[in-house]
């Protein structure tokens, strides 16, 4: 899985809004401890989901943005 971290509310609903527009599969997660302390929602979307959500991030371009990472059985680590 791959997850959108933001420092605000706003931009995690934001992007996720945007996405779901764009078709694309994803949900609004609480952020996990080990990626950030910030404002607690983070976008998570499936693999195979990825390369068409940072296509529509780099084109609407959320301020904001804490990092992408990526996510599997041993925890989160930076992506981008």
């Amino acid at each position: 899985m791959v997850l959108f971290a933001f420092r605000s509310r706003t931009q995690s609903m934001k992007l996720y809004d945007l996405l779901r527009t764009s078709g694309v599969e994803c949900e609004i997660i609480n952020t996990p401890r080990e990626v950030s302390a910030s404002c607690g929602l983070s976008v998570r979307v499936p693999d195979d989901e990825a390369e068409r959500a940072l296509g529509v991030y780099n084109y609407y371009h959320p301020d904001t943005l804490l990092g992408v990472y990526y996510g599997d059985e041993r925890g989160y680590r930076r992506y981008n």
